[in-house]
């Protein structure tokens, strides 16, 4: 593994983009068998894969060729769901004379882009519980990180990053949006400027998180904004507290099993059963060997948003044990009771279309092309936090000019974290433990 090369994604700032924001030059740090870079955007409504892919092929493919490279892999494959037809096209143009990388093409269902579906759907290979994907020889990478990476090379900062903006808006798009620009803001590329009884979604409609503050600032991970109105089932789901969950599943949990039926990584082998846990908390049992089957729980969703007839929540009940379990220093059994695949795997998968349909999306199920928008942002507030691991540690002050691409924060020694950087020219304008504000002069 060469250390220049390392360096050059760590000193740019590279995560990834498309999942919690791991530091992605920790992740190629290490050797692996296989990568995979996962274009399964299984999430209804983003495109930003599809739209990178399309624009930036050559680009994409230099940068996973040099992962290939760097970390001693035999073999790269490029997991892509089949109906994507005009990009696959694109990419094979590209491949012709590549022998090294392969497309794979994915069923359309939820959810391909969990990284241990997609090495399952790639390789046959199961990812252990609680394990990472070098357990089985491979690492996983998002698109738009594999394009960072390509970017990295050639000495350009993650300064911004690419959104799917869809929902109420009159024409949906795909922008490349400053990081530290506001929700609001980015809306307005849209022609949005109305935002009562709206409420946003900062990701897919499955694992988004509802946006409590349209002033607050996009990040490195930011990869969709839904804007739906605020009466939208959706909406009304996403909003539940834990204790209406709660009460409601007391009242209406008939034990039916399906969200365990339908849980991904239950039929992986991975012993997670929605349905115990669900049992437990509604009669007050004591079963601990049951409530860590949560701690196995991806939170992708399937089971409250698809599965359960009766409209109840067992993600966020698996969510809330995982929680007390972790703070009680609890972590998941990796040495239990290995289980093999599910003989059920290929027929429960929950087609995309279907669950468009369910969640009440149909309408805004449309293409987001890639489109340019003059913001001239005037302002950004850029959070020092925006990864796994620890903030970054400001390296400027108050009244500093810096230029786009300036680092202004970095990991302390010894932790893990990513390095931040500026993402318009201007003047320091506010330095705290959050965030670093830069001002146009």
């Amino acid at each position: 593994m060469s250390s220049d090369f390392i360096n050059t994604i760590k000193e740019a700032g590279v995560v990834g983009a498309g999942g919690a924001g791991f530091p992605t030059h920790v992740k190629l740090s290490a050797k692996a068998e296989v990568i995979i870079v996962n274009a399964a955007e299984c999430e209804p409504l983003i495109r930003v894969d599809q739209e990178l892919l399309l624009h930036f092929t050559r680009d994409i493919i230099e940068g996973l060729n040099r992962i290939i490279q760097e970390t001693g892999a035999k073999k790269g494959y490029i997991a892509i769901k089949a109906k994507h037809s005009e990009v696959i096209n694109r990419l094979k143009e590209q491949l012709e004379n590549n022998k090294n990388i392969e497309i794979c093409l994915l069923k359309d269902f939820y959810p391909a882009g969990d990284e241990q579906i997609t090495v399952y759907e790639v390789l046959k290979r199961i990812v252990p519980k609680g394990g990472i994907p070098l357990n089985v020889g491979c690492i996983v990478c998002n698109v738009e990180t594999v394009l960072n990476i390509s970017n990295a090379s050639k000495g350009k900062r993650v300064t911004s990053t690419y959104v799917t903006i869809t929902g109420e808006v009159k024409k949906p798009g795909t922008f490349c949006i400053p990081i530290g620009m506001s929700y609001k803001e980015a809306l307005e590329c849209c022609g949005i400027e109305n935002l009562d009884e709206k409420v946003g979604i900062d990701g897919g409609p499955m694992m988004g998180k509802i946006i409590s503050d349209f002033n607050m600032s996009i990040t490195k991970t930011t990869k969709a904004i839904i804007l739906l109105d605020k009466s939208c089932s959706l909406v009304r789901e996403k909003t539940k507290n834990i204790e209406q969950v709660l009460k409601q599943s007391k009242t209406a949990c008939i034990q039916c099993q399906k969200c365990t039926d339908l849980c991904p990584r239950d039929l992986l082998g991975h012993n997670v059963k929605p349905h115990i846990v669900m049992r437990i908390v509604n009669y007050g049992l004591s079963d601990f060997s049951g409530m860590k089957t949560a701690l196995g729980c991806s939170e992708c969703g399937a089971c409250e948003l698809y599965a359960c007839p009766n409209g109840l929540s067992p993600r966020k009940v698996n969510a809330m044990i995982k929680q007390e379990l972790t703070e009680s220093g609890i972590k998941i059994d990796k040495e239990g009771e290995k289980k093999p695949v599910s003989e059920m795997i290929e027929y429960r998968k929950i087609p995309v279309k279907r669950l468009v349909e369910r969640l009440g999306l149909k309408k805004y199920d449309l293409s987001a092309p890639l489109m340019s928008c003059d913001y001239n942002l005037k302002k950004a507030v850029i959070p020092l936090k925006q990864h796994i691991g620890g903030p970054a540690k400001p390296i400027v002050e108050k009244g500093m000019i810096v230029n786009e691409g300036t680092l202004i924060g970095e990991m302390e020694d010894g932790k893990l974290g990513a390095s931040i950087h500026a993402s318009i020219s201007g003047m320091i304008t506010d330095v705290s433990k959050e965030s670093i504000t830069i001002e146009r002069i």
